[in-house]
This record gives C-alpha cells, sequence and structure tokens, in this order.
C-alpha cells in the first residue's frame, strides 16, 4: 500500500481517537477544599487501581498552581513521599513520574495539593457568584464539561467515575457549605458544618458520595443562602429531604417552584421508575451561568432568574422553571447514574433528558399548546436546529470533533437530538420504547454508554435493525424535506405519495409520518390513522375500501418528524378547510401558517401585492371563534416573520416588511375586533394561585396587543398606556413596554426610565427592562442600547443581564441588519469575546447565513466578519475566532 507523506492538518483540537482507554480504574478521591481568600487550596488523594503495567500518570489540570504530589498509603498518611512531576500549562496536562512501576490491577495512591484563583467572569471551575449585601465572597462551581480540572488535577474524564468523600472549610460567616453526598454524621452529628479545631472563625464540613460519579457531576460551593425545606415521600415508605436553596429575603419567590420540584420527583418516579437514592436534593439558586441548570448530582444549579418565580417572572420562565426542574432531577439517572462514555456522546445524556422533560410538560399543560412551542425552538431564527443546519456549519448529532466541550451545548444536542428520541418512540411503538430504555438504564446504570450501546438496547427489545435510523441521523449535517401529493381514486382508493428530496450522495432518511384521513365533519377516518415508516426516496401509502371520499389527509400530525414537509398538491381551499376542520390542533396550526405563507412569499416577490380576501377572512372568522383554546387561537392569529418555505429564511429585511404588511392589513380590517377581543380579557383576569394559571390567555392577549399596535396611532398608544399601567404579571408589563418603546408616542422614553429606576434593583426585573430596550425598533435604539451599557448598574460579568440586552438585539431584524447594526453586532461580539464568550458566541450566530444573504448586504456582513476575525485571535478567544473563520469559509 502506498504512503501518502501529506501532512494531515486536524481540523478540531478534540477528535474521537483523543479519548482512549485510561490505564487506571479511578475508584475513589478523598478531597479537602479550603475557601482561603482570594484563592482555593485543594488536597485530593486519589485512590486507583492500574489497568495495564504505568511507570507515569497524565492529569488533567488547567490553570493551577501545583503545591506539592506525593505518593502515599491512603488518605490517612500524612508522611507521603514526593513525586516528581511536569506540569505542561499549555497542554493542561499534569505528568507524574511514579516511583517504581505499577502492575495492572495493583491498587496505589496519589496525593495532589494544589490551589485556584476563581474569577467573576469565567464561568468554570469555582468562580465568584453574586455576593449578597454583607456576607462573605460567594462560591460555587461548573464542572460540565471539564471544570474539574481548573479546581484540582484529575482524570477529567467522563469514565473516571468514582466514589468521593469531600470536606469543605471556609469562613464561618457562610450559611452553607456544600457538595456532592450525603452529609457525614459522623464527623458533623448535628448535620451542620463544625468549628475548626483551634480557629473559631472557620468551619468544616464532610459529605460522603457512595454512588460512582464522573467528574463533571463534581459540585461545591460556599454561600449565603435562606432554605426553604420540604419533603416528599415515595411509595415505598422512603423520604428525601428537599432543599430549595436561594438569596437572602427570597424565599417566598421558591414556594412555587418547590411545588414543582416536589411534583416532579414524584412524577419522575411514577412514569419513568427512578427513586432519587440520597437523603438530601438540592436546588441552589445561581446567579451567574452561560447555562439554565446544571445536574450537580444532588445539587441542582439553576439560574436565579428562572429558580424564583417573583413578581417579575416571565411566562416563558415559568413555562422554563416546570422544565428545568424536571430536566434537571431526571439527570440523577441518565446522567448520572448512567452517564455518556465520552463528550461525543453527550446528546444521549440531554436528548433522553429532554424528551422527559417534554411528557412532564404534556402532563402539566395543554399538549398541544406544549408541542406548537417545541416546534418554535425548531424553527428558532437564531439559534434552532433547523437556523444551525441551513447555515451548514453544523448539524451531525454525534459531532466529527470540537475545539471547546462547550461547542456541544447547543440547539442540535438538545432539540434535534430530542426529536430523534421522539421518532425513535413513534417508529418502534411506546412499549417497546419504554423496555428498551428499562434495559439501557439497568444494563450501564453506575456505569458509562456510548451511542452504539443506546441504540442496541432498542434494537434488542424491538427486534428492528436501527442501524440506518441512527446512521442517518446522528453522523451527518441535514434533515429530510418531504412532500406529498394526494389522490382519490374510483373504487374507494386514497394514495399519497411522498418524496424525499435528496442530496446527491446521500441516503434517504427514515422517518415516521403519523398520517389520518378526515372526513367533512372534522372526524378521522376510522381505521385510517396510523404511523408510516418512511425510508426510500419515493414511497406510497394506499387507503383502500373507503365508504366515501375523505374531506383531506391529515398528514405529519404534531410534526412527526424532524425537518420540512409540504402538501404539493394542496391547493388554499384544502388548507383552509383543514384550518378549520382538522381534529390534530397542531396541524391545524400548521395549515393556517401555510396559508400565511403564500401571502408573505407573494409580498417577497411583489411589495405592493395585494393580500387575499380569502386569507383575510380566514383571520376573522378565527379571531371570533370564541370556542378556540386561547393558546391555539394565539398561534392561529400571531404572524411571524419565519416564513414556512426556508427558501426565504435570509431575506431578512423584506420579511419585516411582509409581516407589517400583513399585521396592517389584519389591523385595518379587524381594528375594533382585536380591541374588543383584548379587552374581553380583564388585564391579569386569568392569574390564579398556579403559576400556570392563565399563561395561555396572556400569550393570546399579547398577540393581540402586536396586531393593535402595528397602526402606531393615538389611540394604540393610549391601549398600550392603560395596559402597561393596570398589568398585574411581569408577561403583560413586559408586552406593553415592548409596544411602547416600538412606537411613537412621545412619553416613551421618559417611561422607559421611570421603569428602570423601579426595576434595576431586581435581577429578573432589570433584565426585563433591559429587552425591553433591546426590542426598540426606533432610529435611537443603538445609542439606548449603549447607554445602558454604560449605567454603573450595568454588570457586563452577569449573564442574565448580558443576554437580556445583547441576544435580544440579534433576533430584532427591523434592526440588526441596518448598516447601524450589522456594525453594533460586529463590535459588540469583538468587546465581548474576552468577556463572555459563550454569549459573544451566540450573537455572532446572526453572521451564520453570510452565504445566503442578499448581495449588498453579503458584503456587509462579510466585512463585519472579517474585522471580528482580525480584532479576535485565536489565542485571545479560539471559539469566536475559529466560529467567525468558519462563517467566512463558506462566505
Amino acid at each position: 500500500m502506498g504512503i501518502d507523506n501529506k501532512t494531515v492538518v486536524r481540523q478540531f483540537k478534540y477528535q474521537r481517537e483523543d479519548f482512549g482507554p485510561l490505564p487506571v480504574r479511578l475508584e475513589h478521591l478523598t478531597i479537602y477544599i479550603n475557601f482561603a481568600l482570594e484563592a482555593v487550596e485543594a488536597r485530593n488523594c486519589l485512590q486507583m487501581t492500574a489497568v495495564k503495567a504505568i511507570d507515569e500518570i497524565r492529569l488533567d489540570a488547567r490553570d493551577l498552581e501545583i503545591k506539592k504530589v506525593e505518593w502515599c498509603t491512603g488518605p490517612e498518611d500524612d508522611k507521603g513521599s514526593p513525586l516528581a512531576f511536569e506540569y505542561d500549562r499549555e497542554k493542561n496536562s499534569l505528568a507524574i513520574r511514579l516511583p517504581r512501576r505499577i502492575e495492572a490491577g495493583e491498587r496505589f495512591f496519589v496525593r495532589t495539593e494544589s490551589r485556584c484563583f476563581p474569577s467573576d467572569n469565567l464561568l468554570e471551575g469555582i468562580y465568584k457568584d453574586t455576593t449578597p449585601p454583607g456576607a462573605p465572597q460567594q462560591y460555587i462551581s461548573q464542572c460540565q464539561q471539564w471544570g474539574f480540572q481548573r479546581i484540582m488535577p484529575i482524570f477529567d474524564d467522563c469514565r473516571a467515575k468514582c466514589t468521593m468523600t469531600t470536606t469543605i472549610e471556609a469562613a464561618a460567616a457562610y450559611t452553607h457549605l456544600i457538595s456532592n453526598g450525603n452529609l457525614s454524621l459522623k464527623l458533623n452529628p448535628e448535620g451542620k458544618p463544625v468549628p475548626k479545631p483551634n480557629d473559631a472563625a472557620r468551619q468544616v464540613i464532610t459529605y460522603e458520595n457512595p454512588v460512582p460519579m464522573a467528574p463533571y457531576l463534581f459540585f461545591v460551593g460556599a454561600g449565603t443562602w435562606e432554605a426553604l425545606a420540604d419533603e416528599v415521600v415515595y411509595p415505598s415508605g422512603r423520604r428525601v429531604r428537599l432543599e430549595y436553596l436561594v438569596p437572602p429575603g427570597s424565599l417566598e419567590y421558591a414556594r412555587m417552584p418547590m411545588e414543582i420540584l416536589k411534583e416532579s420527583v414524584l412524577w419522575v418516579q411514577k412514569t419513568q421508575g427512578y427513586e432519587y437514592p440520597f437523603d438530601t436534593y438540592r436546588t441552589i439558586c445561581m446567579t451567574k451561568s452561560n447555562f439554565g441548570g446544571m445536574e450537580n448530582l444532588g445539587n441542582t444549579t439553576i439560574v436565579t432568574d428562572a429558580a424564583l418565580i417573583t413578581a417579575h417572572t416571565l411566562d416563558t420562565l415559568i413555562l422554563y422553571a416546570h422544565a428545568v426542574i424536571v430536566h434537571e432531577f431526571e439527570h440523577n439517572q441518565c446522567g448520572s447514574e448512567t452517564t455518556m462514555e465520552t463528550p461525543f456522546d453527550v446528546w444521549l445524556n440531554e436528548a433522553y433528558t429532554v424528551d422527559v422533560e417534554r411528557q412532564f410538560m404534556a402532563d402539566n399543560f395543554d399538549p398541544a399548546f406544549v408541542r406548537l412551542n417545541q416546534v418554535e425552538s425548531i424553527r428558532a431564527p437564531l439559534l434552532g436546529p433547523l437556523t444551525i443546519e441551513d447555515a451548514g456549519h453544523f448539524g451531525r448529532i454525534v459531532r466529527d470533533g470540537f475545539n471547546d466541550p462547550e461547542e456541544l451545548i447547543d440547539g442540535v444536542t438538545y432539540v434535534k437530538a430530542a426529536e430523534v428520541i421522539r421518532m425513535l418512540r413513534l417508529l418502534i411503538g411506546a412499549e417497546a420504547f419504554k423496555a428498551g430504555k428499562t434495559l439501557y438504564f439497568t444494563r450501564y446504570r453506575f456505569g458509562n454508554a456510548n451511542t452504539d450501546q443506546f441504540f442496541a438496547c432498542f434494537e434488542e427489545v424491538s427486534g428492528m435493525d436501527l442501524g440506518e435510523f441512527k446512521n442517518e441521523w446522528l453522523y451527518r449535517i441535514g434533515y429530510p424535506k418531504v412532500s406529498a401529493t394526494t389522490a382519490y381514486e374510483d373504487g374507494g382508493r386514497y394514495r399519497i405519495r411522498f418524496c424525499q428530496g435528496i442530496e446527491e450522495g446521500k441516503r434517504p432518511f427514515v422517518l415516521p409520518i403519523c398520517v389520518a384521513l378526515v372526513d367533512g365533519e372534522g372526524r378521522d377516518v376510522k381505521g385510517t390513522e396510523r404511523v408510516f415508516t418512511f425510508k426510500e426516496k419515493e414511497a406510497e401509502l394506499v387507503f383502500e375500501d373507503l365508504p366515501s371520499p375523505p374531506a383531506f389527509a391529515s398528514m405529519n400530525r404534531d410534526s412527526s418528524f424532524y425537518g420540512t414537509f409540504s402538501h404539493a398538491n394542496a391547493d388554499p381551499d384544502t388548507l383552509a378547510m383543514q384550518t378549520r376542520l382538522d381534529p390534530n390542533a397542531y396541524n391545524r396550526v400548521d395549515a393556517m401558517r401555510k396559508l400565511t405563507d403564500i401571502e408573505r412569499v407573494r409580498l417577497l416577490k411583489d411589495p405592493a401585492s395585494m393580500i387575499s380576501e380569502a386569507w383575510l377572512d380566514l383571520f376573522g372568522a378565527l379571531l371570533s371563534d370564541d370556542s378556540l383554546p386561547a393558546s391555539l387561537k394565539a398561534y392561529f392569529l400571531r404572524i411571524d416573520e419565519q416564513p414556512i418555505d426556508r427558501g426565504y429564511s435570509t431575506w431578512y429585511t423584506e420579511l419585516v416588511a411582509a409581516r407589517e404588511r400583513l399585521m396592517k392589513e389584519v389591523n385595518a380590517r379587524y381594528g375594533k375586533e382585536l380591541v374588543s377581543a383584548f379587552r374581553n380579557f380583564g388585564v391579569g383576569s386569568a392569574k390564579g394561585r398556579s403559576p400556570k394559571d392563565g399563561i395561555e390567555e396572556r400569550m393570546l392577549r399579547n398577540v393581540l396587543l402586536e396586531l393593535i399596535a402595528i397602526d402606531d396611532s393615538l389611540s394604540s398608544h393610549s391601549l398600550i398606556l392603560d395596559y402597561f399601567n393596570a398589568a398585574a404579571t411581569a408577561s403583560e408589563r413586559v408586552a406593553a413596554l415592548i409596544a411602547l418603546n416600538r412606537s411613537s408616542e412621545p412619553s416613551r422614553r421618559a417611561v422607559l426610565e421611570e421603569v428602570y429606576e423601579d426595576w434595576h434593583v431586581h435581577l429578573s426585573g432589570y433584565a426585563n427592562y433591559l429587552r425591553a430596550v433591546s426590542s426598540g425598533t426606533r432610529e435611537d435604539v443603538f445609542e439606548m442600547i449603549e447607554g445602558e451599557r454604560r449605567r454603573e448598574t450595568f454588570d457586563i460579568n452577569q449573564p442574565t443581564w448580558c443576554r437580556a440586552l445583547f441576544l435580544s438585539m440579534a433576533t430584532n431584524n427591523k434592526m440588526v441588519w441596518t448598516d447601524k447594526g450589522i456594525n453594533w453586532a460586529a463590535d459588540t461580539v469583538i468587546s465581548l469575546a474576552p468577556i463572555n464568550a459563550t454569549t459573544a458566541s451566540r450573537l455572532l450566530n446572526t453572521f451564520q447565513h453570510v452565504r445566503s444573504l442578499k448581495p449588498g448586504l453579503r458584503e456587509k456582513v462579510t466585512s463585519a466578519l472579517e474585522q471580528i476575525v482580525k480584532s479576535v485571535s485565536e489565542e485571545a478567544c479560539a471559539s469566536i475566532h475559529g466560529q467567525a473563520s468558519a462563517y467566512l469559509r463558506r462566505a
């Protein structure tokens, strides 16, 4: 065989082959962590058994000061022998020379002493969280994916699962010192820290974790919180204490989340068969984080903005609270007990857990409302997976490689991959899916599993070969584009022909299509409902011996597969009939969206074209239909910028103009009816005792508000101000404030300043105010954003506020695609990159479709990307430099 001597350039810093077998089996860590002034000192005794004969070990260690490395006989041995070591800071590697050759199967101990230095803005390892007034510095940890190595040297690998004993020392002024596992009642008999011997100003506490745990799940925190305590009792009689740790003075705002948590714990046991094994489960408020939550085995951290339900909590965050609380709890089973083998399998941890979260949401809210929300996240214009895949840079669920593990935490992993789990259930059936997941969690409990092992469990119980399904969905960028044509034939035959649009050289996807035929009364034709497995480029589904022609075929119900679907020969009359009659609520909304898209595309091609009278009539009928559930009506009436036909998805400025034209036409035709429908909802009238009460009604009211406010008239200004002043909930207030900031109402800036004075003292209130500022569409919006950034109260190290101020503009298509907007986005990415690369990366996603932009706009964005690459070097911020460079390469 000939050898190619060409140099192979690695596209990614980390590839699968970098994750070879570990040389040891890590068994136990005995950790002592001391929070001392500006540094955190860590002593760690690693108990391990050699898997093969070794002379040295290499631990992961990042930005640490290594004080000592010793050979010892165990954690009680205070007289260790020094070991030679070499610390390569560039490679984050600590090479330790062992005193002799260690044979396979031999147990040995190594102890390290090190220091780390917590940061205000590097939110990985141990970092400085927001400190309550008068309290000592608050510290919290984030170890996913490789944060443990920023605390102390470790085999920072998912497979290095081991038990742990963790002792924490800190100032006596802290109310809580926390880590994983159960409190050691032997060392802390009263269940709380004890004074350090001979030093009353310090306190010490020890936790024992008897369950093998991956390093990325490690948690340590030293902080000042108030605790809301409760418990759940399992059917077995076992009790688990629940603690909700909140900023001082916030206890009341944790009561509703605690109820959600109690319901979640028992729901997971009932529906998933998982019972939490420890004595206590904590939810801990963290004020600063790049993520919504983190499942630190027994100590879930959730951003305060979502963990508490206050007067400033938006309905979207109430929904998110339900989702994130059950999501992080389920991770105790999927992620902690059964752990991904390598970061390439991170989708296993997240996709299955999102699927459980979705089931919980469907049990707590209208399932149609929940599914419509899920599809919104699929189609989201900035971070949704369809958008990411359309850009052509990313989309593989199991990646070829990565440069930073945070790249894996995106809409592909959390949304697209969750759709794969959903499709798997549809293909093999609910019972086989349940049996498969039970086998998976039984077989790999307390261990690790990879993608192939996961699918093998479902193949085993179903008897199906899932190889094609797995390979096409997990290992390629792209999604199926399915079209269908339908025909009724003599003799009672109804024929559906499906076709996948496939790129040359690609295989078709294996996907489920939920189908039923519907009669003229809006009922499913008996015996026609089914899941059709579509795995060819073309296939037919034929219904025989029908007693009469159906009114239409209801296809791709509830968006049964991830991708796009079109009924090629459905005319507007058929879509209108489906909008009125389809028993599947999702498909009713989808039919209306397709009708709206016909109007939208006509305007994109000819902005002067007339709006269809039939579309306006149908819109009016839906507006006046009091039988519709509020959320369903909201989805019917909401006119998006986002097109169904994704070929137009980067016509940003034209899409804004088309949306405004459609909304103005509706306003001109139904202005009085819109106002009447709006006023029929008393402000806050649906607000009840539960945080769930009224969400769907407020959603409808805010859709109506947008349609009313589009005329920017004196009467709409008055209605907006009245709505704002009478609002009883955060969602009502913020909707009114955004509408006001998009209007020409003379008091706009003055009202906003009053709101700032009232809201900026509250974490979530300030975020809501910043969202309203950045959502503005007047010429002064960038001046206003810069003014907010310069305020003394704005902390650029606070991710919640950064996301609110900067990412709201990223989706503000009316303004961000102007010359000012493009320059603002580039300048903000450049300035934000060294402070918070995660938020900067999400903002940079604005430019991900540079190659698909129209001429003129493409050149401006290309120039902005060139400026970012020039200003943010690979050394300064590899992720931003690499992301912008990738966009440029495809431009």
